[in-house]
C-alpha cells in the first residue's frame, strides 16, 4: 500500500506549526491535521512556491477545508489518495499596532473586525456546544459600533461608523456560508460591511443560519485591495487568531498564492 505520510509531529502552542513547517523543506507538502488557524500558522512556514497543503478538518470552521470540498475527516483522508492540485489565491494582511510594531499574515480565508471577532471570543467561552459553537454566540452577541476610514480600490475612501468588516476568501464564513459568490481562484476577496443594530444582525443571522438567504443586513463588494486606519484599537481577527491593539491594516488579494489538494469524486 502506498504511503501517504511521512512523518508526524504535534503542535502544542501557538507558532509551534510556523517551525515544523520551517522545518519541512525535504518534503513534498503538508498535511493539516486541524482548522483554519494551525492552517494560517502552517502557511507562514511552509515553502508555498514548490509544497503542497492537504487538510484534515478537525477544527469549529474548516472554511479552507469547506471550500475545497473536504467536510469530513474521511474527505481529508480520501483527497491525499485521490485529490488534485489547484492553486488558491491568499490574502496579504499588513496590521499596524497601537504600540508602533507591525506584523504580516497570509490569510486563507477570513479577516475580520468588530462583531465577528465579538462572536469568535464568544464561542470560545461556549466550548462545550463543538460546532454549534458560532450558531449560540451569534444568538449571544450584541453589536457594538466603531470608527473606522476605510478605502476600497475602485471606490472612493471615506469615514465609516460600522459594526463589522469582514473580508473574506471563501465561502464559508466558520459554519456559515456567507459569501455564495466568492471563489478560491478569481484573484478577488469579497468584503462585507455591517452597521446595524441587534434586530437586524439577529434576522442577518437567521437568514444565514437557515441557509434561505431572505435578509441581507449590509454592503458587499469584491476588491483586490481595502485599507482599514481605525479612530480607536480593536481587535482583529485573522483565521480564528486574535489580535488585540489593531490601529490599521492593509489587506490584498494575492492570487494562485498557494497549491492545495482538492477533494474530485
Amino acid at each position: 500500500m502506498q504511503k501517504l505520510v511521512e512523518d508526524v509531529v504535534l503542535t502544542d502552542g501557538p507558532g509551534v506549526a510556523t517551525r515544523y513547517a520551517q522545518q519541512s523543506n525535504e518534503y513534498d507538502g503538508i498535511v493539516v491535521v486541524g482548522g483554519d488557524g494551525t492552517i494560517l500558522e502552517v502557511i507562514a512556514g511552509m515553502q508555498r512556491e514548490r509544497q503542497r497543503l492537504a487538510t484534515i478538518p478537525t477544527g469549529r470552521g474548516n472554511c479552507l477545508a469547506r471550500d475545497l470540498g473536504i467536510k469530513t475527516v474521511a474527505d481529508g483522508l480520501h483527497v491525499l489518495r485521490n485529490g488534485n492540485d489547484t492553486a488558491i489565491d491568499l490574502m496579504q494582511a499588513n496590521i499596524s499596532f497601537g504600540d508602533g510594531s507591525r506584523a504580516d499574515y497570509l490569510s486563507a480565508s477570513t479577516i475580520a473586525l468588530g462583531y465577528a471577532v465579538t462572536v469568535v471570543e464568544r464561542a470560545s467561552s461556549v466550548r462545550a456546544a463543538g460546532k454549534h459553537g458560532y450558531a449560540l454566540a451569534t444568538l449571544l452577541t450584541p453589536p457594538k459600533s466603531f470608527s473606522c476610514h476605510l478605502s476600497i480600490a475602485d471606490s472612493a475612501a471615506g469615514d465609516r461608523t460600522c459594526t463589522g468588516v469582514v473580508i473574506n476568501n471563501t465561502v464559508s464564513l466558520a459554519n456559515f456560508q456567507a459569501f455564495k459568490d466568492a471563489r478560491l481562484q478569481d484573484g478577488l476577496a469579497d468584503v462585507l460591511i455591517l452597521s446595524v443594530g441587534w434586530l437586524r444582525q439577529m434576522l442577518h443571522n437567521l437568514s444565514l443560519l437557515t441557509g434561505f438567504g431572505f435578509y441581507e443586513a449590509g454592503k458587499r463588494s469584491q476588491t483586490r485591495s481595502i485599507s482599514i486606519a481605525l479612530t480607536s484599537p480593536q481587535t482583529l481577527m485573522v483565521d480564528g487568531q486574535l489580535l488585540p491593539n489593531v490601529i490599521a491594516l492593509s489587506v490584498e488579494c494575492i492570487p494562485e498564492a498557494l497549491w492545495c489538494r482538492q477533494y474530485i469524486e
